[in-house]
This record gives structure tokens, sequence and C-alpha cells, in this order.
């Protein structure tokens, strides 16, 4: 299985689905565009902390000059958790989930909560199905069916901490779209030190988060300090320039925010700004993205 990527819908969801992320399609951003009121110095070079982009190592005959590889015969579909399945009754799940995540994308929720329940009938009580469906009713936003989805997927996952991280993501998501500040904080946090922390870029967005939960709840030194964690110059991940946008907001200069937010749009994919933009959406700071 892939890393856990965010897919939006409506909120940031995480899907443990072998999806192409934002971070996967995006060509190298330019260099930093000036932005409002930046008074830290160019880098000599980024740091260690930056996105880790599934990618496997390239064969030594996949090399210029090389001899052609022979074909490598395909590999077999493996998802945690199905062992007891037939490869086909297997290949036949990864299929009904892929399309779920593709009816996403779009506006087919009823497809995707039928594909989910024809899923369910060969894998029984599965965690990717109600981790999925959670996914599903968060768009809807019945957030109390998603709730129930999404506890459900992490005790499936109880004896499963990497795959428990997906479902608990989620569940904190929704009492951040919920503004139950406290309650997103803690589970945040457990998530950002938890030692089955995806990626650099999971950790990011978690940070993000707290960030706004910090500004909500008026901790203004904690909301200050948490500005540090972010790199103006790092070429994977806009979190410095959403961050300091949400901090904008909260301190009612629109203007500042709206230069903060189009800095980000020349420099970063708009894929992975939707992925941040989202959360100014959901506390009110932003209508629609944009």
């Amino acid at each position: 299985m892939s890393s856990p990527l965010p897919l939006r819908t409506g909120v940031s969801v995480l899907l443990a689905l072998t999806l192409v992320s934002a971070q996967a399609q995006k060509k190298t951003p330019p260099p930093a565009a000036p932005a409002p009121a930046a008074k830290a110095e160019p880098k000599e070079a980024l740091g260690d902390d930056k996105a880790q982009i599934d990618a496997p190592a390239l064969p030594a005959a996949a090399l210029p000059g090389s001899a052609p590889a022979p074909a490598a015969p395909a590999a077999p579909v493996t998802i945690p958790g199905l062992e007891k399945l037939t490869p086909n009754e297997r290949q036949q799940v990864a299929k009904d989930l892929g399309d779920v995540a593709n009816f996403m994308s779009g506006v087919r929720l009823q497809e995707a909560l039928e594909k989910l329940n024809n899923a369910e009938k060969l894998t029984g009580d599965f965690h990717l199905v109600s981790n999925l469906r959670g996914a599903v009713f968060t768009k809807m936003r019945d957030f109390k069916s998603a709730r129930t989805e999404f506890e459900k997927a992490i005790t499936l996952t109880k004896n499963m901490p990497r795959e428990s991280f997906h479902p608990r993501f989620n569940l904190a998501e929704i009492n951040f779209v919920e503004k139950k500040w406290g309650d997103a904080r803690t589970q945040f946090t457990d998530l950002l030190n938890d030692p089955n922390l995806p990626d650099s870029a999971t950790g990011r967005l978690i940070k993000y988060k707290l960030l706004i939960c910090d500004l909500q709840e008026k901790k203004t030194a904690a909301a200050t300090a948490a500005l540090d964690q972010f790199d103006q110059y790092d070429n994977d991940s806009p979190a410095y320039y959403f961050a300091k946008a949400a901090t904008a907001f909260a301190e009612e200069k629109k203007e500042d925010a709206e230069e903060w937010l189009s800095s980000a749009a020349k420099i970063y994919p708009k894929e992975l700004n939707d992925v941040y933009q989202d959360s100014l959406v959901e506390v009110g700071w932003l209508q629609t993205l944009q």
C-alpha cells in the first residue's frame, strides 16, 4: 500500500489507497515570488524535511545506454487484511475501491456507496471500506455517519497501527470541521507524534491545522510560536504561505491574507493548494476554493 494521500472531499481526508498524489503530479515550482512582509533571507539549501513521493528506483538496465530490461510480470494486488480472499477477489475489491475514489472526485456519491456495499460483500467488515464510506459521508456533509464509520475503522485496525493512522486523522478532521477545537487539537497532536506518521507532507498539514486550532481558541502566543515551524522556501509545501494567511485572517487583515494566498497560487500547483484552502473554507475565512 502507498502512503495515505490527501484526497480533497470538501475537507482533507486521508485514504489508504494507491492514488496519484498532488505532490507526484506537480512540477518543480519556480523560485518563490516575493511574499508580503517577508523578512527571512534565502537559504543555501532546503532541509531534509521534504515530502516523500513513492517512486521505484530505476534498475540498471533502465539507465540510458543499457540493454532493454525484460518486461516484469504484473505485481499481485496486496491489500492488508484480505489475505483470505482469492487473487481474483482481491483484484475485484481493489477495483471497487479505486472506483470509489474516482467517484468521490466528482459528485457520484451514491454510486460510491453502492461500490462500497459490493466490496463489503467480499470483504465483510473491513477497515478500508469503513474509512472510504466515512469519506463519502464526509463529502455528503453527513458528519454523524462519517464519525461512526471512522470509529469503526479505528476499531478494525486496533492491531494495525500503520493502517489505523488514516481513520484517526479523518476523525480528528471531523472534530475540526465541527469546530471542536480542543478535541481536534488533542487528536492532531497525538497523530503528529505518532511513529506511524506517513510522511513529512502529512506532518506539515497537521501542524497547519493545529495552528488554526490555536487561532480559533485565541491562543495567540502558541499560534505565533507555531509559525516558526514553517519554511517559506519549502519547494514541496505551501504550508508557510497558508499559515501566514490564516494568521492574517484571524487578525482581520483580509488584504494581507489574500496576498499570501496569491503568492502561494503563483508557486504551487492548485491541487496542493486546495488541500490547504479546504481548512480556510471550513473555518469560514474563505467562501469557496480559489
